[in-house]
């Protein structure tokens, strides 16, 4: 089995044959695609991290290469439940309710990081 997961950006890879989230400093673990693993990394990502990491997701998905994705773009909204299941994947926590958010604010890529960028904030 090879190591999926990535420690905080800047920070060194852990070589560990398994990591988890409890095996990094600071409980802080994302994927291959920068996505978090943990509650505390999801809260540590700045606006930029996660459009980033949706960008790769995204791109992942379509099979295209991350510079292709523009962070302005229209998006589907099924794939903007895709990202947000993605993201939310191993956070053992409830994605928000879209429809309970005006569709301007996440229906582009910017829109989304901006969406989870604040819900991560406003989380205890």
């Amino acid at each position: 089995m090879t190591n999926n997961a990535m420690p905080a950006p800047g920070r060194g890879v852990e070589q560990s044959p398994l990591a988890t989230p409890a095996s990094v400093p600071g409980g802080v673990v994302y994927d291959t695609l920068g996505m978090p693993m943990t509650l505390l990394a999801a809260k540590a990502m700045s606006k930029g991290q996660i459009q980033s990491a949706l960008s790769r997701s995204l791109a992942k998905l379509h099979h295209e290469p991350v510079s292709s994705v523009s962070p302005t773009g229209l998006m589907d909204s099924i794939e903007v439940v895709f990202l947000l299941g993605r993201y939310y994947k191993e956070l053992d926590r409830k994605p928000p309710n879209l429809s309970k958010i005006d569709r301007s604010r996440w229906s582009t890529l910017e829109g989304v990081a901006d969406v989870l960028h604040t819900t991560m904030g406003a989380l205890s």
